[in-house]
This record gives structure tokens, sequence and C-alpha cells, in this order.
């Protein structure tokens, strides 16, 4: 086949092609962009693969640096400090770091839950907190959640409320009363005013 059966309208290829250079270059493109050649400004593929080797170097920089990869290279990990604020987190926007973040919002809806049932379900004290047994709380919390000794701790740790012991078991602590250490009111604002969850923190202590 000839030139004119390849172009069938006028001109040969080449020619085609100059003619869309020409249009190219009479917009907006840079000047590095008219000095590159038809093929490489208008193929898809080059930038695909320049997106991939982009990605690949990425990735193999990432497993350098990782104890469990096969690529891990010792000598070229830098050293971490307990003192960087980043020490012990997931990397900032990965999957991980999302992750962390959800399951810190369900943590602290839970926190707020138990609470709240404490406010509502214990008896009322006058300085506008509330207190409850375990072996009360135990009966009412466990139809609904099992994880009740697990969010008293969390709760006791960022001074939401308090009881005696380090732990609490069914049956031998029933009698230990659970006191919140603020007016519900109280709690539900500083808990809802916390937008930004840390990963592993169900609440931010006030300081």
């Amino acid at each position: 086949m000839g030139d004119a059966a390849i172009c069938g309208r006028g001109g040969n290829l080449k020619e085609r092609m100059a003619k869309l250079d020409e249009k190219a270059t009479a917009g907006n493109s840079t000047p590095e962009e008219t000095t590159q050649p038809f093929a490489l400004r208008h193929s898809s593929l080059a930038e695909k693969k320049k997106q991939f080797a982009e990605s690949a170097a990425k990735h193999q920089n990432k497993m350098s640096q990782n104890p469990f990869s096969g690529q891990f290279r010792a000598g070229e990990r830098p050293k971490l400090s307990k003192d960087d604020p980043n020490y012990g987190r997931p990397v900032a926007g990965s999957k991980s770091e999302r992750r962390g973040r959800g399951a810190a919002r369900h943590v602290n809806a839970e926190v707020v839950f138990l609470c709240d049932m404490i406010h509502q379900e214990g008896y009322q004290l006058p300085d506008g907190t509330a207190a409850i047994t375990f072996g009360e709380l135990f009966q009412l919390y466990t139809r609904i959640s099992n994880k009740v000794v697990g969010m008293l701790l969390r709760a006791r740790k960022y001074d939401l409320l308090t009881f005696e012991g380090e732990t609490l078991f069914q049956g031998r602590n029933n009698d230990t009363v659970i006191k919140l250490l603020k007016p519900i009111a109280e709690i539900r604002a500083e808990l809802n005013e916390d937008k930004e969850f840390d990963v592993g923190v169900c609440h931010k202590a006030k300081k």
C-alpha cells in the first residue's frame, strides 16, 4: 500500500502528523512540549510507563526501609527517635491510618454510650454526676456488649469515671461503685469537640 492509501484525504502520514503538531503548538503548549515529538506528547503509553516507574521506585524505597521485607537494607534505614511525633504511628494517609481512625471513632462512641448508661441507670449525686455498682452495670451493659470492663478501663484512663482496684471481675466486684467524674452534659460536650481522632486513642485528655 502506498502513501495515498494510508492518508486517504490528502497528504501522507508524516504530513498529517506535522499538521497535528502545528495545531498542538498553536494552543497553550509550553516550549518544552512543543519540542517533543508527536508520539511522545500524544501517547498515553509513555505517561503510563513514567507513572509505573515512579510508583515502582517509591515502593522499592519503602521496602528498603521495612525490616520485614526481603529488600531491607539496614544501612539505609533512618534512625528512629522516640521523641519523633510520628514514632509508633502508621504512615500519614495510609490505609492503616484510616483504619486506626475509624476504630478510634468506634471506641469513642462506645465510651460515650457507657457514660450515658451510668447516668441514666445509676443514682444521681448532688454535684450533677452519677454512680452505679459494677454488678448492676454489668447486667445492663452485657446485653448490648461484652466489652464493659475494657470500656470502663479506657474511660477511667481519660478521667471520665473512677472505681477502686486495677480491674473488675463479675461476682467478686459486684459491689464496687463506679462514679462519673463529670456531669454527663460536660462529658458529651467534651467528647463531641474531638473532631480529630488519634490512632489508638478514643479520647484526647484535656490538660
